[in-house]
């Protein structure tokens, strides 16, 4: 009986100290979230594959032969990744113009100040996280969030 008590209480007291360290991961919310670019011309709007020597942050592209270009209709993000994960390794993306200079799209949802979008990252096991920095005071945050979210109007 004492081993039972034990037990019980040494997994309440680590569900306490860890469950607060993992509740406080950042996750977009549960909606569609609109990129919206300052650009005018869709057309020359490409979603490429960063290089990938440098982890985060405004990377130079990879190389153009990794990029999809971004029709002017609606697309969503989920639409760029139809080929099923055959890299072991962490991937980066973002937009970028005809010249290779990259573009941050800008996002919003309630309860949140203006973002601008600075990159994707694909994990090795397919899971999806996006890089934010706000347009107020410039900080930078990580979201895990489910792709099929992401929308370009």
């Amino acid at each position: 009986m004492k081993e039972k008590i034990f037990r019980i209480s040494t997994v309440s007291i680590l569900l306490f100290v860890c469950l607060p360290v993992f509740s406080n991961f950042l996750v977009t919310p549960d909606e569609i979230l609109k990129l919206e670019f300052q650009t005018g011309v869709r057309s020359q709007i490409r979603f490429c594959k960063q290089n990938p020597a440098q982890v985060f942050g405004r990377n130079p592209i990879g190389s153009f032969t990794n990029c999809v270009a971004v029709l002017e209709s609606e697309v969503t993000l989920e639409s760029f990744f139809l080929e099923p994960l055959e890299e072991t390794t962490e991937t980066q993306w973002a937009f970028y113009d005809s010249a290779g200079k990259q573009i941050f799209p800008s996002v919003s949802w309630e309860g949140v100040d203006p973002m601008v979008f600075v990159s994707l990252v694909r994990s090795k096991r397919g899971q999806f996280g996006v890089q934010l920095q706000k347009k107020k005071d410039g900080a930078y945050f990580f979201y895990r969030t489910k792709i099929s979210s992401w929308v370009i109007p």
